[in-house]
């Protein structure tokens, strides 16, 4: 990969993390308030949560498209990787970690991330649906949140 593209993703996760920690945020009004912004290495390694602290794992990667988005975060969990929605993850600025609402059963069940099927739409948007997710493209976007008793019971895989 050479150094521009490098950068710009550097750029783009920085922008994201920001937004997701409340650097940048979006009142309602056409104003956004800019606040710290993170490099690559201070967003990879970031632990993720349960609900109640429950550990889950720990952030190895972030997929971004063509456009610059960043729909999938890529935990390390157990002895599997797993494409979980960027925006199913808030961030927990006193713990200073990402908590996914969904229990430790469902994220057992959850399908490992397999970097070859990122150009398979079918399979990105079983992997938001899975989650609880409209995939970003979608009408509804990630504007719809799901309780885990509204969440798909199998999983499409």
């Amino acid at each position: 990969m050479d150094t521009k593209i490098a950068a710009i993703m550097g750029l783009v996760i920085a922008f994201a993390v920001g937004v997701l920690a409340g650097g940048i945020y979006y009142s309602g009004k056409s104003e956004a308030t800019w606040g710290r912004a993170y490099t690559v290495s201070e967003v990879v390694g970031v632990e993720v949560k349960g609900p109640q602290g429950e550990e889950f794992g720990k952030i190895s990667d972030y997929v971004i498209d063509t456009n610059g988005r960043i729909p999938f975060a890529i935990v390390a969990y157990a002895e599997k990787s797993v494409a979980i929605p960027f925006g199913t993850l808030t961030y927990n600025s006193e713990g200073k970690h990402l908590v996914l609402s969904l229990s430790k059963e469902r994220l057992d069940s959850a399908p490992a991330f397999d970097k070859s099927a990122l150009a398979n739409r079918t399979w990105v948007e079983d992997t938001y649906k899975y989650f609880g997710q409209a995939p970003y493209w979608s009408d509804a976007g990630m504007t719809q949140e799901k309780t885990e008793a509204e969440l798909p019971q199998e999983s499409p895989y």
